[in-house]
């Protein structure tokens, strides 16, 4: 069982409660045990009572992914621990209790949680195995766009996918011409990203050249706009759209590799 798989299902229970979860959460809004057993009886169908799903061997090998899941959606602002009010009563301090953020809560009353399960670890292993490919700078900018995006950080992920992109770029380039000095010499010039671009995709296919131009402009738009010192009204949406658009990028470049590259 995969940590992004128990973000989707306690995502899924914030936001629609299920009856069990009334059940002992003594003082906390969200209480691990609860879930868990939730999600035994949802997902691992049983005939046992809830209560004793609650405390079964199979709660007990789930506690550690669950309690990772948590504490990761702690880090992304929507969970935090501890009881609701100074008054609420906990459970001996195990440290299975948390309470929705005013930031969660408004993220679920807009029903925007979605673009949360972008999970960053997931992203980070794709982009460690593209960047055998398209290398070491396009895989440091790529986690970065993740962990921004995970983060919230927005203006930064829209900014970092960009530079991905243009890693992506300046790699086909590299791999194509075989003079790397050459290529950033031509990159840093005047028209440098119109020149570098016209040559990755000069000689290649149009069902190859235009989507990676395409791909290229669209992502250069966001470092364009992201990089410049006016203050930007980039949001969530954007920059789910950018990172999503950049995973599309870099995968449609390795899988395209040889023609890109073809003297």
């Amino acid at each position: 069982m995969h940590v992004e798989d128990v973000v989707a299902f306690i995502v899924d229970f914030i936001a629609e409660p299920r009856p069990a979860s009334a059940y002992s959460s003594f003082g906390y809004e969200i209480y691990v045990p609860n879930i868990i057993a939730t999600y035994l009886t949802e997902v691992e169908p049983t005939s046992a009572h809830w209560s004793t799903v609650r405390d079964s061997q199979r709660a007990r090998e789930l506690m550690p992914t669950f309690s990772e899941a948590v504490w990761d959606l702690c880090r992304r602002g929507i969970l935090r621990p501890g009881v609701r009010t100074i008054s609420g009563q906990g459970d001996g301090g195990t440290g299975h209790g948390y309470v929705v953020t005013a930031l969660g809560r408004d993220w679920i009353n807009k029903g925007s949680l979605t673009p949360l399960l972008f999970d960053q670890s997931q992203l980070s292993r794709l982009f460690d195995t593209l960047s055998k490919r398209l290398g070491r700078g396009f895989q440091q900018r790529a986690t970065e766009a993740a962990t921004c995006h995970a983060l919230g950080c927005y203006l930064a992920c829209c900014a970092m996918c960009g530079a991905a992109a243009e890693s992506i770029v300046l790699a086909v380039a590299i791999a194509k011409n075989g003079d790397e000095d050459a290529v950033l010499k031509a990159y840093f010039a005047a028209q440098g990203r119109k020149r570098t671009i016209d040559a990755v995709t000069h000689g290649a296919h149009a069902s190859i050249a235009e989507p990676f131009r395409a791909a290229t402009s669209l992502l250069s738009y966001w470092r364009d706009e992201s990089a410049h010192g006016r203050a930007s009204d980039i949001s969530e949406i954007e920059a789910h759209t950018a990172l999503g658009r950049l995973v599309r990028f870099a995968q449609f470049a390795s899988d395209n590799w040889s023609e890109l590259t073809a003297n």
